[in-house]
């Protein structure tokens, strides 16, 4: 026969239950807090995607940062940016291990001597329109996808700027040099919100055999705002 138990027991009994149900409510909080429970996007993936894709390329201004680093052997280049629609372009960095600078106003690009320290001109500009320097000069060039596979929505992250809504995907680039050079492209993403532009991508070119070969990451900001790309003084 079961033993009777007190009122004592049942008061312990009750704090235990009120114990653990603290802990599992302190355990929900946190992960919402931390965004491990973020909600779907109201959209579909895809479609998030596309729309992203789209309002990003047709910004009239942006600022970036990109690096781009091929393989074991580092960093090809590291440069800061402005962009303004259709054809002022403004890059400031490293490229090659050398420090670089070009003022790009329409068809004619200027770039700053590395040893007199003045500007050179160049008439047209081939050199901004170039594939090889698509991630310095067109950094949205990246994210011209012919298409994208296997779109998948992670969640959200932080940003500096915020919570951010997170998609992979692998996109089917529309860069004729990087398609003989590399096989397979994994690409992460991370989407405003509220206006569903890209605040940040990481892109990595695979070649044959599993081997990241190019790897390039992008921050963009100051969408639509005024600036002044001017050529050189």
């Amino acid at each position: 026969m079961e033993p009777r138990r007190g009122p004592q027991w049942l008061i312990l009994r009750k704090k235990y239950l009120l114990a653990i149900l603290g802990l599992l409510l302190f355990l929900l909080v946190l992960r919402v807090l931390s965004g491990g429970l973020a909600p779907e996007p109201e959209i579909a993936p895809e479609q998030l995607l596309a729309e992203a894709l789209e309002k990003t390329a047709t910004s009239k201004s942006f600022r970036y940062r990109v690096e781009a680093k091929l393989g074991r052997d580092g960093v090809l280049s590291r440069v800061e940016g402005e962009r303004q629609a259709p054809d002022r372009i403004h890059i400031k960095g490293t490229m090659y291990n050398n420090p670089v600078e070009f003022i790009q106003v329409g068809d004619t690009t200027y770039m700053r001597d590395l040893w007199t320290k003045k500007w050179l001109t160049m008439e047209g500009n081939r050199l901004a329109q170039s594939e090889l320097f698509v991630a310095e000069f067109n950094p949205l060039g990246f994210l011209k996808f012919k298409d994208a596979l296997g779109v998948r929505y992670r969640g959200k992250e932080k940003l500096k700027e915020g919570q951010m809504l997170v998609l992979e995907c692998q996109p089917l680039l529309d860069n004729s040099y990087l398609e003989l050079k590399y096989t397979d492209y994994y690409c992460k993403l991370w989407i405003e919100p509220q206006d569903h532009r890209i605040r940040q991508v990481v892109l990595e070119a695979k070649e044959p055999g599993n081997i990241t070969g190019l790897s390039v990451g992008l921050k963009l900001w100051d969408f639509d705002r005024e600036m002044n790309i001017n050529p050189p003084v």
